[in-house]
């Protein structure tokens, strides 16, 4: 009877961690990606889709009247992408 617990259990644990999740980067990803929607694993993507979501995304970002990716920013955060792509 516990074994089918258990298991029910470990899929309510939620979503899989990013990597480095305590970095600048990804703290980064997180606070400026996470803004309209659910952040996100970097694996979902591989670094080409990445390059190509990325200034999707900052028309999203413009559309919406947000505050634009500084370069900097946008390069930490195509940077972390690209690191941990699938």
């Amino acid at each position: 009877m516990m074994a089918p617990l258990l298991g029910l259990l470990g899929c309510v644990s939620g979503p899989t961690p990013i990597p480095n999740a305590e970095s600048p980067a990804a703290k980064l990803f997180v606070e400026k990606c996470g803004t309209c929607h659910a952040v996100p694993h970097p694996k979902r993507n591989s670094a080409e889709e990445w390059q190509h979501l990325i200034p999707l995304m900052e028309q999203r970002i413009n559309e919406r009247g947000m505050d634009a990716l500084t370069n900097k920013q946008r390069e930490t955060i195509q940077a972390y992408l690209q690191t941990h792509a699938r």
